[in-house]
């Protein structure tokens, strides 16, 4: 156990030793026998709460009540917020400067990354070999080459701030 939960005991038996010694301390004041107090709100617990009769319907009722209440309050939160990632989550396309570019997304350790961010050939729409260096682009198919254009850590920042600001949605 660590210092701080063995504190919290001590605190919690000083507060009860404490309260029962005040309860016997009241009674002995008001000419009652010793915990007559104590005995009676024990008592007073026991018959109003743990003898509560409730009938059967009721109880089916408040059941049936929590169950949706739970199936409700699962689904809020989590539910929801993979819904709002799947309408982010289709976002695997957009245009930048006149080239079009393609990714995926790809969740690793709970993190959604932005994974193959590809230039698109304009020509044919097949997906461009990249050269960083030169920050220039070729088509396998047709061999088409782009110069001069925003380099992918570039466009992944904008894609990634387009999600937040919710640029990306079709107008």
């Amino acid at each position: 156990m660590s210092k701080t939960t063995n504190s919290e005991y001590k605190i919690a038996i000083f507060g009860a030793a404490v309260s029962i010694i005040f309860t016997a301390i009241y009674d002995w004041i008001k000419a009652k026998p010793i915990l007559y107090t104590l005995k009676s709100i024990l008592g007073w617990i026991w018959n109003n709460i743990f003898k509560f009769e409730l009938p059967v319907w009721q109880i089916i009722i408040l059941l049936m009540v929590v169950l949706i209440l739970n199936k409700i309050l699962k689904k809020s939160p989590k539910e929801n917020i993979e819904e709002n990632f799947n309408d982010w989550l289709n976002y695997t396309e957009d245009s930048f400067d006149g080239l079009k570019w393609k990714w995926i997304w790809q969740k690793v350790f709970g993190k959604w990354n932005i994974e193959n961010l590809s230039p698109i050939c304009p020509e044919c729409g097949t997906t461009m070999e990249q050269y960083n260096m030169m920050r220039s682009a070729t088509c396998p198919r047709c061999d088409h080459r782009i110069y001069d254009f925003k380099s992918s850590s570039k466009i992944e920042a904008i894609i990634i701030d387009n999600v937040k600001r919710d640029l990306y949605k079709p107008l």
